[in-house]
């Protein structure tokens, strides 16, 4: 019996910027981003006009001081310049730099240990040899302040690309996310946003999309977007229009809410001092009522990142209690 064995073929085209280890990574902090903060820019993102809307959007995100900052930045760097075609050509120029950057360096090193040895020789030198190693020490001299010049034009190069990359890649950035907004190809929710996002400036929405949405992410529905999608639902369920029996129903409702929204409806029985005064803060807005979710939801986390003394203890009594027993529902994919 023979046995045939195949090489697997060699992916064609340019090799890929990032790894998958790395884009799903992105991908899992993108998710968790924009989970906890979908109730401050969830209505926001699909009503952008402009690729730069975007970037007044997410720069209260940008402006935090935890980790969130440095990932979403790249959306919210000011440019000088719209985004051209000519972003892969500064790439490739900038690739084109690192390899005579590094010679000269080299070179420049090679030539400054030589200089520190030819002045240790010259003190032991006289006569004859001490004028041979002077002569020595000035073409030395020569030679770095030759490489000096060159090295530095390099490096001036390499940092007004950079700075010009830096500014086309937030530019790309911006444009390619409008572009997947706009494209409506898919539900505008957390995790297609941050499969579309997490490749950028690397790559387009596209391709970024096509190599995370067929990998699992063991952060979505977080606790944060569990508690939007339950106010969601509450409000959608209510028909009644004054405030106060809006109020009234959305805590009566909480008892019966769906066992897909188990994790929710015990946050909200027992915070429903904070969730409540949420309620009213929204309502008192006079927003759409499609609107009032996302405002829900951005108010009641507030609330609690503010919480004093005194609320904790009218919070405890405000309490609502459960019923033990199962509630039933589907669950929610």
């Amino acid at each position: 019996m023979t046995t045939v064995f195949q090489e697997h073929p060699k992916q064609r085209g340019r090799p890929t910027p990032i790894s998958d280890a790395q884009l799903h990574n992105r991908r899992d902090q993108f998710v968790q981003i924009l989970e906890g903060s979908w109730g401050e820019i969830g209505w926001q993102l699909p009503r952008c006009k402009k690729a730069d809307d975007l970037a007044l959007i997410l720069r209260p995100l940008a402006e935090s001081r935890s980790w969130i900052a440095e990932v979403v930045e790249i959306f919210c760097r000011s440019s000088s310049e719209a985004f051209s075609p000519i972003l892969r050509r500064v790439r490739s120029e900038l690739r084109k730099l690192v390899e005579p950057l590094g010679a000269s360096e080299e070179s420049l090193r090679l030539v400054k240990e030589k200089l520190h040895k030819l002045d240790a020789t010259l003190t032991q030198a006289h006569g004859r040899s001490r004028r041979i190693v002077k002569r020595a020490r000035k073409q030395a001299r020569k030679k770095i302040s030759k490489i000096f010049v060159e090295h530095q034009k390099r490096g001036d190069s390499e940092k007004r690309l950079k700075a010009r990359l830096k500014s086309l890649e937030g530019s790309f950035a911006r444009l390619e996310l409008f572009r997947f907004i706009k494209s409506k190809r898919y539900e505008l929710v957390p995790l297609h946003f941050a499969n579309a996002a997490a490749g950028l400036p690397q790559m387009g929405w596209r391709q970024s999309m096509r190599r995370n949405r067929h990998s699992p992410c063991s952060v979505v529905n977080g606790r944060s977007y569990q508690v939007f999608k339950a106010i969601r639902y509450l409000i959608e369920s209510l028909n009644t229009k004054t405030e106060k029996n809006l109020v009234k129903s959305f805590r009566k409702s909480i008892r019966v809410l769906p066992s897909r929204y188990r994790l929710p409806q015990q946050e909200f029985a027992k915070n429903w001092f904070y969730l409540e005064r949420a309620i009213h803060q929204s309502l008192r807005t006079k927003s759409l009522r499609r609107v009032l979710p996302f405002e829900i939801t951005k108010r009641y986390f507030q609330q609690l990142q503010t919480q004093s003394y005194l609320d904790t203890v009218l919070a405890e009594q405000a309490q609502i209690p459960l019923n033990p027993t199962k509630v039933s529902g589907t669950s929610d994919l």
